[in-house]
């Protein structure tokens, strides 16, 4: 911004960024209550999607920087790691909120945390579903509507969401991993008897009931023919469909006294290179409260999270910052969000006569009518136009083909 912007002062924005006292969290609360309130007038569930994205760093000073797994790698590789969540309906979506992720040994160098300005109350390991819940408790509290809760498999396979979810009276539909074991029936759960004079006595509950993978009963499924086709949403090259299968199972986490009900979700696509792509989540819904296509159409929902991050990283820069400190990386993350909110609000604003618009073709009019000003603002339209009517066209060839 300092090189392209006329007339801008490199240390002003330096300051406003690293040291300024301004309120990180009140401009995300208040990004996320009009981004959700923007999202209503579709008349479509909303959901509040949960997340988490890494971003590439060297050294060792940026705040929670530590080896660990990296998503945009696909290893471990020495990175900050955050926890999101974005709000998303329909084609529409928008981060909302974030949480920085403290690495075990961050969390217990108290001296380590302090120079990098993390608050005292902060200073405390929290696994990601933990920091999850407490950003959905936070959209709660700001009376967003919230239709359901999705997830990855992190957050799925960690029973605690879930549990909490049921807590706060909220529907959730979070993914599982595909060795995640369930019970087609309710599971006897008992503290085995101890035989008088053999060993300490038993404290650990134990369940003698058949569990099963959800990949096995997924084969069970298909043999029984019970996957019906279903439109999942409407994309830019058509109705995107899958076949969809949603049965009654109970869960157990292996300690507590007793098992939960949930709602089984089998999802089959087939991807642009031909090969089938199997998703599995839990419900906590009621039997019945929604239909399988309701079910499966919250979970497709997923894939919005990512495209707010690809929007974020590659437009927005959410990635390129070169800060180390605790409030200087919740400022970025709070400017991101405002950037967003604001491309949502295009996107919104001009849905009827540009429906393909995106983040690149607002950062283009920005960059060449705001900041360079090489060219007027109906120049750059027309070529958004032009662009737009070309990928529409690419659209009915590839239609008229198949």
């Amino acid at each position: 911004m300092g090189e392209s912007v006329k007339d801008s002062d490199y240390n002003a924005l330096q300051h406003f960024i690293t040291q300024a006292p301004w309120d990180y969290r009140a401009v995300m609360n208040q990004v996320s209550q009009e981004t959700n309130t923007l999202l209503q007038t579709e008349n479509t569930p909303i959901g509040l999607i949960i997340d988490e994205s890494s971003h590439e760093k060297k050294g060792d000073k940026s705040v929670g920087v530590a080896k660990q797994y990296c998503g945009s790698k696909g290893k471990i590789e020495n990175c900050q790691v955050a926890v999101y969540a974005a709000y998303s309906t329909g084609n529409y979506y928008g981060l909302s909120d974030c949480a920085l992720f403290l690495p075990k040994a961050w969390a217990e160098d108290k001296k380590r945390c302090e120079k990098a300005g993390v608050p005292t109350d902060k200073i405390v390991y929290k696994s990601k579903p933990q920091l999850a819940l407490e950003m959905v408790k936070r959209q709660v509290e700001l009376g967003n509507q919230i239709d359901f809760v999705g997830g990855d498999g992190l957050y799925g396979n960690d029973y605690s969401l879930m549990n909490g979810l049921d807590e706060l009276g909220l529907t959730g539909v979070l993914d599982v991993h595909q060795d995640q074991y369930v019970y087609l029936e309710e599971p006897i759960i008992t503290i085995p008897e101890t035989k008088e004079g053999r060993g300490r006595t038993a404290t650990k509950y134990k369940t003698t009931s058949a569990a099963i993978e959800v990949r096995e009963l997924k084969k069970q499924l298909a043999l029984k023919n019970v996957f019906e086709e279903i439109v999942i949403r409407q994309g830019t090259k058509g109705p995107i469909k899958s076949k969809v299968a949603v049965i009654n199972i109970y869960t157990w986490d292996g300690h507590s006294a007793g098992s939960k009900q949930r709602q089984l979700l089998i999802r089959i696509s087939e991807t642009a290179n031909g090969h089938k792509e199997i998703k599995y989540a839990l419900s906590n819904a009621k039997p019945g409260q929604y239909t399988s296509a309701q079910i499966a159409q919250m979970q497709a929902q997923r894939y919005f999270v990512e495209r707010a991050f690809q929007e974020s990283k590659t437009d927005i820069g959410m990635s390129e910052y070169q800060v180390r400190g605790w409030k200087a990386w919740h400022h970025h993350m709070a400017m991101c969000m405002m950037a967003q909110a604001y491309i949502l609000t295009e996107k919104k604003g001009h849905e009827q006569e540009m429906p393909l618009l995106s983040a690149y073709d607002i950062r283009q009019v920005i960059m060449q009518t705001f900041i360079r000003k090489d060219k007027e603002y109906e120049e750059v339209e027309a070529q958004i136009k032009y662009r737009h009517t070309q990928r529409h066209n690419d659209f009915l060839r590839k239609n008229d083909k198949t």
